[in-house]
């Protein structure tokens, strides 16, 4: 024999599978008081049932006399204790027959004592033994018991037996599944604003919070302006005459050239005196000039200076330079210009930016149970350290700038949208049905700004199922036959009757012979949408569900009565 000791919140399939995976014909499970598997009659007969389609017999041992119970009425032997099992199972195996022939011996022999011949006083007559039982083994029947005893006996027992079978005969078990349908989906658009201080189911409206985050950056740049210094070269020429005719005048301004084409001009002016013939003397004057164009190309070399003006020229001028020309200079230095500041702040923008998605991402940036909605979030005005304005034209290299900036974002307790979706949809419950607990689903669409607030799309949908009353079931089928029952009884869901005895086909005429079990199944889970009952704490925007399956449709009236 195998006994197997079940926990108290082991399932039927459990124990099931003791039975199945047993290697043993002879089996007994011990049960304790609130077993799972002592809660119905159904359990025990499917146990039964497995143990005979496997040819095993099966025992039930349990202390509660509950659990005892309702194991007898799935007609399943029952023990008190593992040793009282172990004890009938031992005689069982050395002989059931002759410990049966003895119990029923012992009781004709009670009988007898009871009702057999007796002395005027009452003693045992010759034969009786001592102790009130009947001799046995070689001593003498006391004597014959008359007739009608025993057809008293039979109209007791039989009393005794239609009496039992009147309160405990036949009994029935209906297990009806009620069928669900569904309610919605149904579309809405929830409108989270952080003005509002509560729901308005009425306006789709519920409260939200703006919440800050200040961000900063800074940097150093590169100035790519040049600021260029330059002076312009300076020196003598000397005009020369050989015009003996007269003097000729050079005024200040007079451009004089090199054969390359560098100008310089007098700075005073000058009078050239006249060749004298006689001598072969020409006239000469010194002239201070400078380069036209200032920077380095003033700087030439002595006698380079050699052309005048065509008209001094028709006079006989001419000019040189004896020395070099010096002082043209050249100097760039690096200086910050506009395109310099306005690359820079666009930089800092962009850190400040970043800055602000970080922010808004970070962990522990918003209140536990809330979402933050970054489409809402927004840049305050942006403020720059020092004030660019000053920066433009500054001769230097580089130059750091700072930025500051407060951005603001939408948060909100998602709940709320849900629980005001969840709202519409208890509102759609048909008349004479009720909402399926946890079968609420949400889904949230993709958020949109609107002004100051955050517009969530939401679908929503559920599972209604027919209120129907375990007394009118009781009332409705009582009497009839288990077809009837279960036809009948299809229009609500489905149904599972079991009967006892198995082979009776009538359902009981006593209604408190008929164990009615009401069930509705629980929702199945929905990916990605949110159950009523379990929200979750920080959930993002939108979110992908599919609809739960959708029940069959179309029932009758709202609660069952008698055909």
């Amino acid at each position: 024999m195998a006994i197997y000791y079940l926990d108290v919140n082991d399932e039927i399939t459990s124990a099931a599978a003791r039975i199945r995976d047993s290697s043993d014909n002879r089996i007994a499970l011990v049960l304790s008081g609130g077993s799972r598997v002592a809660t119905s009659r159904i359990n025990f007969r499917l146990l039964a049932g497995e143990a005979k389609r496997r040819n095993k017999r099966l025992a039930i041992v349990a202390a509660d006399p509950t659990v005892q119970s309702v194991a007898r009425s799935a007609d399943l032997p029952v023990f008190a204790t593992v040793g009282e099992y172990e004890k009938a199972e031992t005689a069982r195996a050395s002989g059931g027959a002759e410990g049966a022939r003895g119990e029923v011996s012992d009781t004709l022999d009670e009988l007898a004592l009871t009702v057999g011949p007796r002395t005027s006083g009452g003693r045992p007559t010759a034969g009786q033994g001592s102790s009130g039982g009947l001799a046995r083994e070689g001593r003498a029947w006391p004597g014959r018991i008359p007739r009608s005893v025993f057809v008293g006996l039979a109209a007791v027992a039989v009393l005794v037996v239609g009496l039992g079978a009147f309160f405990f005969y036949p009994s029935a078990t209906v297990a009806l599944t009620l069928r669900q349908e569904p309610v919605g989906p149904l579309s809405l658009s929830v409108t989270v604003d952080p003005n509002v201080s509560a729901p308005n189911d009425g306006a789709a409206t519920v409260p939200g919070s703006s919440k800050t985050f200040p961000v900063g950056a800074s940097g150093s740049f590169d100035a790519t302006g040049q600021h260029v210094d330059e002076t312009a070269a300076t020196g003598t020429v000397t005009f020369i005459s050989e015009n003996t005719l007269l003097p000729v005048p050079i005024p200040a301004g007079t451009q004089v050239t090199t054969a390359g084409g560098v100008a310089f001009a007098t700075t005073a002016a000058r009078t050239v005196p006249k060749a004298v013939f006689a001598t072969g003397t020409r006239g000469t004057i010194d002239a201070p000039v400078t380069a036209v164009k200032k920077g380095t190309a003033g700087n030439v070399p002595a006698k380079s200076i050699v052309k005048v003006p065509s008209d001094l020229a028709a006079l006989l001028i001419s000019v040189s330079n004896a020395d070099p020309t010096t002082g043209g200079t050249h100097t760039e230095t690096p200086m910050i210009v506009q395109a310099d500041i306005d690359k820079a702040e666009s930089n800092l923008m962009s850190q400040i930016e970043s800055g602000l998605q970080a922010a808004i991402a970070a962990p522990g940036a918003v209140p536990s149970g809330s979402t933050l909605f970054s489409v809402s979030a927004r840049l305050g005005v942006t403020t720059f350290d020092p004030d660019p304005k000053g920066l433009l034209n500054q001769t230097t290299g580089s130059f750091d700038l700072n930025a500051r900036a407060t951005g603001t974002a939408v948060v909100a307790d998602l709940s709320t949208v849900r629980k005001l979706a969840e709202g519409r949809i208890r509102g759609a419950v048909r008349s004479g049905y009720s909402l399926v607990d946890g079968s609420i689903a949400t889904q949230l669409g993709t958020a949109a700004i609107q002004g100051d607030a955050v517009v969530v799309p939401v679908t929503a949908q559920g599972l209604q199922s027919r209120i129907v009353d375990a007394g009118q079931v009781r009332t409705a089928v009582q009497g009839k036959s288990v077809e009837e029952a279960r036809t009948y009884l299809a229009q609500f869901g489905q149904v599972d009757i079991s009967v006892s005895p198995g082979w009776a086909s009538t359902m009981p005429s006593f209604d408190f012979r008929i164990d009615v079990q009401l069930v509705t199944a629980s929702p199945p889970p929905t990916a990605g949408a949110s159950q009523s009952g379990s929200p979750a704490a920080s959930e993002p925007e939108a979110t992908t569900a599919s609809a739960p399956p959708a029940a069959t449709p179309g029932a009758p009236s709202p609660n069952p009565s008698p055909s």
